[in-house]
């Protein structure tokens, strides 16, 4: 069974229209983001300020229709799925566009989990802390799933890569992630810009909708 790591972004808290949606799986090999066309005409200030300036356009941007065609297109071959989020209201945004406006929408291929649990938020918080780039562009749906998803696999998985005991509630863990870090900081290797990022996964996004519209 799949993982995914689900984030939302949604227009204010009265309305809770949606205006943004990014799924990734755990190994980072399946992702999906889409943004809604027209945007919702009544953003709280908060989503004016520091979220519509994050976002993508371009591809990204889809009718609700193409939304949920996307959608329904990028989990039906995933087979069965858990997907985590840490907020209800992403799953009622995820439902509301698997849905579409059919009356008898699919049945979703996919259960869903709250994921708040143990020492998870504040690896979330850490992630952020550690990688200043991405914490620039923090409300972005895809740059705050990848955070989730980069603090469950801490939380969940030993410091090897093999599922066990060593999480972040081992007394050594923070000695480990620091060592992390500074190891990252001092590769020689040249750094990934953001945009060098993104443009990958728009291409992947491309080639896989003109897949589907060939199939």
């Amino acid at each position: 069974m799949i993982r995914l790591f689900l984030d939302s972004e949604w227009a204010n808290d009265a309305l809770r229209e949606l205006v943004s949606l990014a799924l990734i799986s755990e190994d980072g090999e399946h992702v999906f983001y889409s943004e809604r066309d027209p945007l919702p005409g009544m953003p709280s200030s908060f989503t004016r300020e520091r979220v519509y300036p994050l976002l993508n356009r371009g591809e990204a941007a889809m009718k609700d229709s193409a939304m949920t065609h996307a959608l329904r297109s990028f989990l039906g071959p995933l087979g069965d799925c858990e997907i985590f989020a840490d907020a209800p209201l992403d799953f009622s945004m995820l439902s509301q566009v698997w849905n579409g406006r059919d009356r008898t929408p699919p049945g979703p291929p996919f259960r869903t989990r709250l994921a708040r649990e143990g020492n998870l938020m504040p690896s979330v918080e850490r992630y952020f802390e550690f990688n200043a780039a991405q914490g620039a562009l923090r409300h972005h749906a895809l740059v705050d799933a990848m955070a989730l998803r980069s603090a469950w696999i801490v939380e969940n998985y030993s410091f090897d890569g093999d599922v066990g005991d060593a999480t972040s509630h081992d007394p050594h863990y923070d000695d480990w992630l620091q060592a992390k870090v500074r190891a990252a900081r001092a590769d020689p290797r040249p750094s990934i810009p953001h945009e060098v990022v993104m443009e990958t996964l728009r291409r992947r996004l491309e080639a896989t909708r003109a897949k589907k519209h060939d199939d």
